[in-house]
C-alpha cells in the first residue's frame, strides 16, 4: 500500500513539473538578468541581453536612432533566442530600423506583468519602421494590458487574438497604426488555399490567427 501511494505521489509530482515547464520554459545554460534592463541610444546596448533566459524586472528598448538602413542590417541578424520570460513589462519606443521582433526575441513566451508601466505589460509606441510584432512564441501575458500606438507601418494586428494570450482585453489600447485595409495581412497557407493557422473570433472579428506571413499564432495550452 505504501509503495502504491509513493508511486502515485511521484507521478503527481512529475506531472506538475511537466505542466510548469510547459507554461514557464526555463532553458538551461543561461542567466537570470536584472533587476531591470534599459537599452537605449546605441544598438551596442543589446549586449546586456547576451545569455539571458529571464529578465528579472522590465525590459525597455528606446531612442535608438541612426540611419535606418544601417540599423536594419544589424537587426536582421541580432537575436536572443535564450530569452523566454520578462517578469515585469516590455516597452519599445522609437527604435529606428527595427521592422519585426521575430528575429530579436524568437522564444519570448511569457510576460508576467508583476510590475507594470502605467497598467501596461506590453507597450509599442512610435516605432516608425515596425511592420509586424512577430512575437510568435508569446503564449501568456499574466497581468496587465497592452498599448500599441502610433506605429505607422505596423500590420498584423487584426490577425492576433489577444484573448489567447491574456485573460482580459478590455483595457487594451491599439490606435494610430497602419489601417487594416492597407495591410493585406496573409497568414501561412492562405495563398495556397490550405490555411495552416487556427481560426477564432475575437472582437467580432472571425479569421485565421497569425503573427506574420510565416508564423501562426498558437492556441491556448
Amino acid at each position: 500500500m505504501r509503495s502504491w501511494r509513493a508511486r502515485n505521489r511521484l507521478t503527481l509530482f512529475c506531472g506538475l513539473l511537466l505542466s510548469l515547464s510547459t507554461i514557464c520554459p526555463w532553458p538551461a545554460n543561461g542567466e537570470i538578468c536584472g533587476p531591470a534592463i534599459d537599452i537605449g541610444n546605441e544598438i551596442g546596448d543589446f549586449k546586456k541581453l547576451e545569455n539571458c533566459t529571464v529578465v528579472e524586472g522590465y525590459l525597455q528598448i528606446l531612442l535608438i536612432g541612426g540611419k535606418n538602413n544601417n540599423n536594419q542590417e544589424v537587426f536582421r541578424t541580432l537575436s536572443f533566442p535564450k530569452l523566454t520570460m520578462i517578469t515585469d513589462y516590455l516597452l519599445l519606443f522609437r527604435v529606428a530600423g527595427l521592422d519585426s521582433l521575430s528575429t530579436l526575441f524568437p522564444n519570448l513566451t511569457v510576460i508576467r506583468g508583476r510590475n507594470l508601466f502605467y497598467n501596461y505589460a506590453l507597450v509599442i509606441f512610435e516605432m516608425n519602421n515596425l511592420k509586424d510584432i512577430g512575437l510568435y512564441s508569446l503564449r501568456n501575458i499574466t497581468r496587465g494590458a497592452i498599448r500599441i500606438e502610433k506605429n505607422p507601418e505596423l500590420c498584423y494586428l487584426d490577425s492576433v487574438d489577444w484573448s489567447l494570450i491574456m485573460d482580459a482585453d478590455f483595457n487594451n489600447f491599439i490606435a494610430g497604426n497602419k489601417k487594416a485595409k492597407e495591410c493585406g495581412d496573409v497568414c501561412p497557407g492562405i495563398m495556397e488555399d490550405k490555411p495552416l493557422c487556427i481560426k477564432t473570433t475575437f472582437s467580432d472579428n472571425s479569421r485565421d490567427r497569425c503573427w506574420t506571413s510565416n508564423h501562426c499564432q498558437k492556441g491556448k495550452t
